[in-house]
């Protein structure tokens, strides 16, 4: 998938998906930012804001995950250089309440690669875990 890396400014370096700029749902969640670490993984970062909070006036559970589903899509990409893919599973465990106006962050890895199917797992966080992931990928070939 074509990305922007941002050229200056507090997010100087990180990319994004250059599909943010069109409408879609990606759109109403909010964009995901997402840069190499040095130890090869991916960092996924996403602003969060006041239409992402639930009436407890935390992150809403939705909102993570859907967090989560695009982050998995970053983590994935150094295996989708010939693919798109689409989400099988998408599993989530909350371990925390994040708060609306920080940013949140994920990190994760692959762990299995099969012909067809990514096996991933990660972590988000915002001061403290918010939830752990995990999720299978399936490749398909673009039209």
């Amino acid at each position: 998938m074509p990305t922007i890396e941002i050229a200056d400014g507090p997010l100087k370096g990180w990319r994004r998906w250059r599909e943010m700029d069109e409408d879609g749902f990606q759109c109403l969640v909010g964009p995901v930012y997402f840069r190499d670490r040095a130890d090869g993984g991916v960092e996924c970062r996403s602003p969060t804001e006041a239409k992402h909070r639930n009436n407890q006036g935390r992150l809403h559970g939705g909102y993570v995950m859907s967090f989560i589903d695009m982050a998995l899509f970053a983590i994935a990409a150094p295996a989708l250089t010939a693919h798109r893919a689409v989400t099988l599973t998408c599993n989530t465990e909350f371990l925390g309440a994040g708060v609306p106006g920080e940013d949140i962050y994920a990190t994760g890895e692959i762990t299995r690669e099969t012909g067809k199917l990514l096996f991933l797992r990660g972590l988000v966080m915002q001061n403290g875990p918010i939830a752990s992931f995990s999720g299978v990928l399936r490749k398909v070939t673009p039209r």
